[in-house]
């Protein structure tokens, strides 16, 4: 392993650490170890969590199964039709139906940490119709490209979900690329964000896809005399995660939690539209993607990413936000230059991460830095790392505690300095000297569950994380973690994409819930916060690693 340097903001913690840190490192090496969630280390529990059984819905050459398994929602979509336009609608037609009133309750819950009052509401409102706007001429531009051709799909099944949900037939439709659904489509009411409303415009729906590109944007417009008119500076971001990459002795593993607002619906969705096959954490029902960016397709390629905590900005408005580029690329992107292609489209300024990359084909790893102007390309074959940068020629100094080639690690830290200064990054995280400890003693999927889960009760700020319990405690922290293995990938990659809800086929582990402190998850109506709203998220924050079924053969 190799040794730390002290760098500008990242004091080490080692001292206050070292003795739980040594217990878990000890229990590592115990084979068949794993986490639910549980204080320091974790064991899988051995209770079952509520779950229903598989509820399966068809429509025209689309069906889908959708069923809850230890408070995990797990969706599987299968589309064919010789008019790719109208699988992709017919997918998101069988998701809408099946997911229902859960994506309005996902706007809500993402509305809810904001506290939006009705001005608030009408500039997010303004804000999401621009951008939708500025899409339609986009894709009208980029009509005979591959990725507008692309994208283009993503919207149909975008409008397919809303439809599933607001309708109880499929509408007739032109498929043959011509016509867009540019918003004269729609009525007024459609274009209107609700908020506690039980009904769903379209609009509603492209907040819950958009929510983490326009939130960037929106501190930008409304930050007051802090903000810089169209410049983002410092906020209390709610959206942070922790991740890694480890290479073993025969796979590549991936690794993921979500910090999240403890309202997030965070769930398991698989889709195949015509072949183009992925399977993916989404942060809530209504996703053309995942927003959590954890998963692999069909293409061998997997996927993993931490926000950066950045000062800095410069969001845009009027540009591809990293929703659209972000799905393009987990859903059809099959190697690590395609997804660099395919990410660094266009450069929003929003919702800036460092992706993780694996090619499950060949092993090779790679991660992509962003800044509001740069992208960074760095990847390993298993040995030293080469660099990309675009715009090209620029610095590729990194930070090689972060990047090394037997692992990559992730808490919110750019890797690459230059996208550190662009961004006036400087976070202090107890997780870097956690995760520099602990990933030595990850050798497979078990040992990557214990990681991945690791909570130590004296520091909230944790791998696996309860800022409920911190000194500035709101309901934010790791509501889910998830596993999965190159290996893995490589047995997905040749599925049929034939639904079968008897099939034995399964994707990658997933825990839904928060850490165990003396005992104890999260609960909301014991919280100081149990007065909120919280439709269709579980009281208790809770569940046990599950291997998610896939229904496909």
């Amino acid at each position: 392993m190799p040794k730390q340097e002290r760098l500008p903001g990242c004091p080490l913690h080692t001292t206050r650490l070292a003795g739980r840190l040594a217990a878990v490192l000890a229990l590592l090496v115990v084979a068949g170890c794993g986490g639910d969630g549980s204080s320091g280390t974790a064991t899988v529990a051995a209770s079952p969590f509520p779950s229903t059984p598989p509820v399966q819905f068809s429509s025209g050459g689309a069906s889908g199964i959708a069923e809850t398994l230890n408070n995990i929602a797990n969706l599987t979509v299968v589309s064919s039709d010789p008019e790719v336009l109208r699988a992709e609608y017919q997918a998101g037609f069988v998701q809408g139906h099946l997911q229902g009133r859960t994506v309005a309750s996902a706007r809500d819950n993402t509305l809810e940490p904001w506290r939006p009052g009705p001005n608030d509401l009408a500039t997010l409102n303004g804000l999401l119709t621009a951008n939708y706007d500025f899409m339609i001429g986009y894709l009208q531009a980029h009509a005979r490209t591959l990725s507008g051709r692309r994208l283009t799909r993503l919207l149909f099944r975008m409008l397919g979900i809303y439809h599933g949900v607001t309708r109880t037939q499929p509408a007739a439709l032109d498929f043959s690329g011509a016509w867009l659904p540019a918003l004269s489509t729609f009525q007024p009411s459609e274009l209107v964000l609700n908020y506690q409303a039980p009904q769903l415009s379209f609009i509603d729906l492209y907040l819950v896809n958009a929510a983490l590109d326009v939130e960037d944007v929106w501190y930008a417009v409304t930050g007051g005399p802090k903000q810089t008119t169209g410049r983002m500076k410092k906020i209390d971001r709610l959206w942070r995660c922790s991740a890694f990459v480890k290479r073993t002795a025969d796979d590549v593993i991936i690794a993921h939690t979500s910090w999240s607002s403890y309202l997030a619906q965070t769930m398991s969705m698989t889709v195949d539209v015509n072949g183009d096959r992925m399977t993916v954490n989404a942060l809530t029902p209504g996703q053309i993607g995942s927003a959590t960016d954890f998963g692999y397709n069909s293409r061998g390629l997997m996927f993993n990413e931490t926000t950066h905590a950045y000062d800095y900005t410069e969001p845009r408005q009027n540009a591809v936000w990293i929703f659209w580029r972000a799905a393009l690329a987990e859903q059809f992107a099959g190697s690590i230059d395609e997804f660099f292609d395919d990410i660094s489209l266009d450069n929003s300024g929003t919702y800036l991460n460092g992706y993780m990359l694996v090619d499950a084909k060949t092993n090779e790893t790679g991660l992509v830095d962003m800044s509001y102007r740069t992208f960074v390309l760095f990847r390993s074959g298993g040995g030293a790392y080469t660099c990309t940068t675009k715009p090209a020629g620029l610095t590729t100094d990194y930070d090689p505690v972060m990047l090394t080639p037997g692992y990559i690690m992730g808490y919110n830290y750019p890797v690459s300095l230059l996208i550190r200064s662009e961004l006036h990054s400087s976070y202090d995280s107890p997780r870097r000297d956690q995760l520099l400890q602990l990933l030595a003693g990850v050798s497979d999927v078990e040992t990557a569950r214990t990681v991945i889960t690791y909570h130590d009760p004296a520091v909230p700020g944790s791998i696996f994380g309860r800022f409920d319990l911190s000194d500035r405690p709101r309901p934010v922290g790791s509501i889910d973690a998830k596993v999965a293995s190159a290996s893995m990938a490589r047995a997905f990659m040749p599925l049929s994409g034939t639904l079968d809800r008897d099939a034995p086929t399964m994707g990658f582990w997933m825990l839904f819930g928060t850490a165990h402190i003396d005992g104890q998850p999260f609960v909301w109506s014991r919280s100081q916060w149990s007065s909120w709203s919280h439709p269709d998220v579980p009281d208790v924050l809770d569940g046990t690693f599950t291997h998610l079924p896939l229904h496909l053969r």
